[in-house]
């Protein structure tokens, strides 16, 4: 355990396992949270983020499997981000039907309608530089944004 990455420390990622987040780097560590699976509710467990998948909107494809979306990522489901869309947070991958929710942009709520979750971003805590558009934070995610994610976090909205 301790602050910073395995390869920062020059540990075997073999043995070694990176995480993100205030006090992550307990071991054993687990949540529980929830995924949308279809027009079911799964059950997840995970040691490090609560990490949903779906399909992107402009998917045509019929895999079973990414158009009903489930626990952890993209790449552990074996699926490419050019067709799936990784998000995080509990019940993040709603299917792909338009949402409207809020987030804060500076001062002020903004309603926010997407088709990929409720999710907002914002500039991490320690963040000291000049991009006014992370700084004010907004609707989306901080990919979708085009935000470095070293210098951005991703909530949920409302």
């Amino acid at each position: 355990g301790g602050c910073g990455t395995c390869a920062e420390k020059k540990l075997n990622t073999i043995v070694c396992t990176d995480c993100k987040g205030n006090l992550c780097n307990v071991v054993d560590k687990k949540t529980t949270y929830q995924c949308h699976e279809g027009d079911k509710v799964a059950d997840c467990t995970s040691n490090t983020e609560e990490n949903c998948f779906r399909a992107r909107t402009n998917y045509t494809g019929n895999e079973d499997k990414l158009t009903k979306g489930g626990c952890g990522t993209c790449a552990e489901a074996n699926f490419n981000t050019s067709v799936c869309l990784d998000c995080q947070g509990d019940l993040c991958n709603k299917a792909n039907k338009n949402t409207t929710y809020q987030c804060h942009q500076g001062d002020k709520a903004v309603t926010c309608t997407n088709t990929t979750g409720e999710n907002c971003f914002r500039a991490r805590s320690d963040y000291t530089g000049n991009d006014e558009t992370l700084k004010s934070g907004g609707c989306g995610t901080c990919v979708e944004n085009k935000l470095n994610t070293t210098e951005c976090l991703d909530c949920k909205g409302d």
